[in-house]
């Protein structure tokens, strides 16, 4: 008797509860970049800078990201977003609230930089908030 009690409680409060907000598809987004640097050293500390918002009461989920590296790092409003060569990996969805974000190739250090083509593509889903 306890037990159903303790379950009949539990589904009310779980039913009159609101956690969390449903997600509703609204479209496919697709950021991509590319670009061939011929400098190899002293090169400029970032490379094919993009600027995208997430919209009030939305959510992106990204779902991958593509990219060539060379001894650039793909950055996440300045955090280290991906690199296989050094170990940086991400496990991906990752989802992003409303905002202003950068995505980028960055170096630590403008000597490491070199010569080559470029290329990112950052591929995602964006949902609405529904209340």
């Amino acid at each position: 008797m306890k037990k159903t009690l303790a379950f009949c409680l539990f589904l009310f409060c779980s039913y009159i509860a609101s956690a969390q907000n449903n997600l509703q598809f609204n479209r496919v987004v697709i950021i991509r970049a590319d670009s061939i640097s011929n400098c190899s050293s002293n090169c400029a500390d970032s490379l094919l800078v993009r600027t995208f918002t997430v919209p009030n009461n939305k959510v992106l989920k990204i779902e991958s990201v593509n990219f060539t590296p060379g001894n650039y790092t793909l950055f996440l409003d300045n955090t280290p977003f991906s690199r296989t060569s050094t170990g940086i990996t991400n496990s991906f969805p990752i989802w992003l609230p409303a905002g202003t974000y950068t995505i980028f190739f960055g170096t630590y250090f403008p000597t490491a930089s070199q010569a080559g083509n470029y290329a990112y593509l950052l591929s995602a889903i964006e949902f609405n908030v529904v209340q």
